[in-house]
């Protein structure tokens, strides 16, 4: 089983906030930067 990574919450608010400005999804931006969606609701 892999370790879990643990992203900062500031790399998470860029994250929304390119989703915002971009007008992508979040689950777009999240396959984007190749990580699981679900770290972007938390």
């Amino acid at each position: 089983m892999a370790a879990q990574k643990i992203y900062m919450q500031e790399f998470r608010d860029a994250a929304v906030r390119q989703s915002v400005s971009s007008g992508k999804s979040v689950a777009q931006v999240a396959k984007d930067l190749g990580i699981n969606v679900n770290t972007l609701h938390t």
